[in-house]
């Protein structure tokens, strides 16, 4: 496990199968659990993970 973390440069919003839409606000930040080629696994404070792409890095979030 990481103790990376990624800041959002925009808010986004999630949909994922089981959960009502999720909504983050710019500024935000999440621990990163997993890092691949393509994409990261990232969790909230409120344990709700989700992947971010790769290719929005540095337009839709950023390393810290």
């Amino acid at each position: 496990m990481s103790n990376q973390l990624v800041e959002l440069l925009e808010a986004i919003e999630i949909e994922k199968k089981g959960y009502d839409t999720i909504y983050f606000n710019k500024g935000l930040l999440f621990k990163v659990i997993h890092d691949s080629d393509s994409h990261i696994l990232v969790k909230a404070d409120n344990d709700f993970t989700f992947t971010l792409a790769k290719l929005g890095q540095d337009k839709l979030w950023k390393y810290l």
